[in-house]
């Protein structure tokens, strides 16, 4: 296994982590929570703190367990090449979720005008529950375009992995 694809399963798990970690929390959150408050503040310095703590770990211990950790780390056009067709995966996954976040945003609107009574109560007990019934404030669109910049950031690690797996 190269160097770079070692990093990339590292990326990944800890990618993971924090996404689960954050959206878990922020997802299950009242609708009346304050998202600009102190808790929120704290609860982001704690995720990044976690990050970074995990990051420095799993490079701790890939240089700790790697048999060659002083061996052949330069790039050549083979990791090039995978890295550039990973960040179109990447990229092409991130402007399919912008175009979600717009059509999630479109459809709420058009549900909301109905004249009729909306398919999905407004009173939800939940941020996801607000998310799927409307109205979408300006913070919940930026918890989903976060969402959307994960997954691609995942689909770039997971591109990387299957691109060294698969032999270019």
């Amino acid at each position: 296994m190269s160097r770079q694809e070692q990093v990339s399963w590292v990326s990944l798990v800890i990618t993971i982590a924090v996404a689960v970690w954050y959206f878990s929390i922020v997802l299950q959150a009242p609708p009346a929570t304050d998202l600009h408050g102190p808790a929120m503040a704290h609860l982001v310095g704690r995720i990044v703190t976690m990050a970074i703590v995990l990051g420095i770990a799993g490079e701790l211990l890939l240089r700790h367990f790697s048999r060659s950790a002083q061996g052949n780390t330069e790039k050549d056009e083979r990791d090039e090449l995978i890295h550039l067709r990973a960040s179109r995966n990447g990229y092409l996954t991130l402007s399919i979720g912008v175009a979600a976040v717009l059509c999630q945003i479109a459809f709420t609107e058009s549900v909301q005008r109905l004249p009729a009574e909306p398919l999905v109560s407004s009173g939800s007990s939940s941020v996801l529950g607000q998310l799927l019934a409307g109205p979408l404030s300006a913070l919940l669109v930026a918890q989903l375009l976060l969402l959307a910049l994960t997954l691609a950031g995942l689909c770039v690690y997971i591109s990387r992995i299957a691109y060294y797996r698969r032999g270019y």
